[in-house]
């Protein structure tokens, strides 16, 4: 199991983010869905054997949401140097 977040457009109002937080909760390998009106956001669990990201934006986009997994950055090198042209 892993946490993922999805941002999502297109949700005016708590009807939309009831259906968004059925249609998560609905799909297999997913739960605890918590749905986020002021941050156009949804977070859940979701066993990755059994859906991701990925398929969920879909399914989110055949109901009418643009969505998309927000993924983090990876934190840049200590130094920021890539070695080639200070020797580091």
């Amino acid at each position: 199991m892993q946490n993922a977040t999805l941002k999502i457009e297109g949700m005016d109002g708590e009807a939309c983010a009831d259906q968004i937080a059925q249609l998560l909760g609905a799909t297999s390998g997913v739960s605890e869905v918590s749905v986020s009106l002021r941050d156009s956001q949804a977070s859940m669990r979701i066993d990755d054997t059994l859906t991701s990201p990925h398929l969920l934006t879909r399914s989110l986009a055949l109901a009418g949401y643009t969505a998309y997994s927000q993924v983090a950055e990876p934190a840049p090198a200590v130094g920021g140097c890539c070695g080639g042209c200070c020797g580091g």
